[in-house]
């Protein structure tokens, strides 16, 4: 867990009704993760359960790399997700606490880090040494959704160490990680939130991060509980898919920061995907965009998943610069 103070957890916070404290939430969320996760289940909002198509997709997407060889290029393919761009983009809001004004957010999403070999030092070479006031996680560290990790958390520990964040590091997990993987990421530094939030303080103001299980493979309403904050001052969600959308915008989340779509990774000419791996909030597979009073970013993702290549999309790390809204 981070030691800077300006994170005040709340994971650990006293519950409101007595009889809470004979739950311990993490081990019952844990342990209903790791049968799914075991059984290779998926639950999705309403209720509805079964069985998730990773290795039928990841067939396909061998088969592919397959034919892209045999016309020469999967090289090419390889070339393009090498080349992971930075961008920055300044965002408005009417209730951003004075304090924050050009707070800077640097958003990873999408890792896969044993995917693409040095990586790691990509994403330092793109950043430049850059400071930040905080780095947030959005999930998928790994590429498989099995196995070992050690090697992962070694990559996340390498690359956090050399990234510059004045108030540390806040994390969520994607479909592609293992609940195994909590501690471990916790023990580098990260913050991991599981249906949880925290504030980040600065002078006598604070914002609040809300950080949700996967909702793609592992939806369960303590989802929505954490989202029930948000309307506690300014929040800002990091949720790994946009499949939350609507309801996080309705419970007045202001940010909402996900990943989870590549944005197609391999898409027609003009950057149009051919499969954005969403149940719900389709339109919103890609870039920035708002739903009612809430903006969302969707991150193309640093890294790839099943096969190392890219067409027509390209890998990125973020910077989102938080400014409150010029009066008119």
């Amino acid at each position: 867990m981070l030691k800077n103070e300006s994170i005040s957890d709340y994971h650990n916070s006293e519950p409101l009704f007595p009889e809470q404290r004979l739950i311990n939430r993490r081990q019952l969320w844990a342990d209903y993760r790791f049968r799914m996760e075991m059984d290779n289940l998926k639950t999705r909002r309403y209720g509805n359960r079964g069985s998730h198509h990773w290795y039928q997709l990841l067939f396909m997407l061998k088969t592919l790399a397959f034919m892209l060889r045999l016309v020469n290029l999967y090289q090419k393919g390889v070339r393009n997700a090498e080349h992971i761009i930075l961008k920055e983009k300044s965002l408005y809001f009417s209730n951003l606490p004075k304090s924050f004004e050009g707070f800077t957010i640097l958003h990873l999403s999408d890792l896969h880090l044993d995917g693409m070999k040095g990586i790691e030092d990509r994403i330092l070479r793109v950043l430049e040494n850059r400071n930040v006031d905080l780095c947030v996680l959005t999930g998928d560290y790994r590429m498989g959704l099995h196995g070992p990790h050690r090697h992962i958390i070694k990559s996340m520990e390498y690359l956090i160490k050399r990234i510059h964040s004045k108030h540390g590091f806040i994390g969520i997990l994607g479909n592609h990680d293992g609940c195994h993987m909590l501690s471990p990421l916790e023990r580098i530094g990260i913050t991991m939130l599981v249906n949880s939030s925290c504030l980040i303080n600065k002078d006598t103001e604070h914002i609040r991060i809300i950080g949700t299980d996967d909702v793609h493979y592992y939806y369960t309403d303590q989802a929505l509980h954490a989202l029930e904050r948000a309307d506690e001052g300014f929040s800002i969600a990091l949720v790994h898919s946009p499949e939350l959308y609507d309801v996080a915008a309705e419970m007045g989340v202001d940010l909402y920061l996900c990943g989870h779509t590549h944005v197609g990774q391999i898409c027609f000419p003009g950057g149009r995907a051919i499969v954005t791996h969403l149940n719900r909030g389709r339109k919103y597979y890609r870039g920035y965009w708002k739903y009612l009073d809430m903006q969302g970013i969707t991150h193309a993702g640093v890294g790839t998943s099943g096969i190392p290549v890219r067409f027509n999309t390209q890998g990125e790390v973020l910077i989102h610069y938080l400014h409150r809204q010029p009066i008119s």
